[in-house]
């Protein structure tokens, strides 16, 4: 067993090329030049990797607004609904609206925990995808030694 094959520990982050080159040369024992064309690679995905972020985060932040926005219209129209029947004579047809009432109140709420659902999946394919990008990064370095 060489000293290469001791892998120094992966950092949380690699965020500047500066950081990829001190453990590409703890890894390696190999110097990358800052004018080293293989940085373009790393620079690149990490454009692509913040953009996926930014969008990931845009898309949960409309969700959420969605969400709330129909919550909101709902609750507004349930509360009218509700003034509405206590202005009637209990009856029938009163009872039949109030069980309408209850069963798009359970729709609704199928609805949000969907909604969480899909958050929490958006949250999980991110995750994915930086380990992707993480692993293109290791086979393009593999690869150029």
């Amino acid at each position: 067993m060489s000293s290469l094959d001791d892998m120094p520990p992966l950092p949380d982050s690699i965020d500047t090329s500066d950081e990829l080159r001190t453990f590409l040369w703890k890894k390696h024992e190999v110097s990358v030049g800052k004018d080293d064309p293989i940085l373009l690679v790393f620079t690149m995905l990490r454009i692509a990797l913040d953009q996926q972020e930014k969008l990931n985060e845009r898309t949960r932040r409309d969700t959420e607004k969605a969400v709330q926005a129909a919550a909101d219209g709902f609750t507004r129209d349930v509360n009218v609904s509700i003034q509405t029947f206590k202005n009637e004579a209990i009856g029938d047809v009163v009872r039949e609206r109030v069980e309408a009432m209850n069963e798009a109140a359970r729709q609704a709420d199928r609805a949000t925990a969907n909604f969480k659902k899909s958050l929490f999946a958006l949250g999980i394919l991110t995750a994915v995808n930086l380990l992707a990008a993480f692993f293109t990064l290791g086979v393009l370095f593999i690869t150029i030694r």
